[in-house]
């Protein structure tokens, strides 16, 4: 089993992770550095987080940030279609940052912007019918390939982390928007 930094992880080896608390604690025994793991870990886990969604949205010429677009559109249901503002607060993306993404994912067919029938002054995106294959498809991938990541955790397991790391998000966004 791979453990990130290239050794093989398991029972009676120490964990890179481990080493590295132990060196904290030992370079100040004074204070309490039992708070540094689990960002540490969430901090890990986001880096191989992304890694695993390029890896599997890369056969469809796609990165995370597209698929979000296209995923946002498919769940908005009835027609497939919000505002450029929606998305970007929906996606916490800047009004630049989403406007380079609408502008990729058009020239590629998978969306179309067009005037906001009730905002004269507004546009609305929406999935064409290949930006509806293609989220289809990918969304599949990304769900088997998610399936098989996890399929070693048991059920029981997944609740409890999904509670911990909502307990954890709690924690940032009070920090953060408070």
């Amino acid at each position: 089993m791979a453990t990130g930094d290239g050794r093989s992880g398991g029972q009676g080896r120490m964990h890179w992770l481990d080493e590295l608390s132990s060196a904290w604690r030992r370079e100040y025994p004074d204070l309490d550095t039992s708070v540094l793991p689990p960002l540490v870990r969430l901090a890990n886990l986001a880096i191989l987080s992304e890694a695993f969604q390029h890896e599997v949205l890369a056969p469809f010429d796609l990165g995370p940030s597209d698929y979000g677009v296209l995923a946002a559109l498919r769940r908005a249901g009835g027609s497939y279609a919000l505002s450029p503002s929606e998305l970007y607060g929906r996606l916490a993306r800047s009004s630049g940052g989403m406007t380079k993404i609408l502008k990729r994912l058009e020239e590629q067919g998978l969306i179309r912007r067009s005037p906001d029938p009730e905002d004269g002054r507004g546009s609305r995106v929406s999935l064409t019918k290949k930006g509806l294959d293609v989220q289809d498809r990918v969304f599949a991938a990304l769900l088997t390939a998610s399936q098989d990541l996890l399929a070693p955790v048991a059920t029981t397991q997944l609740r409890e982390i999904d509670r911990s790391l909502r307990v954890l998000l709690d924690a940032f966004e009070g920090y953060l928007t408070g």
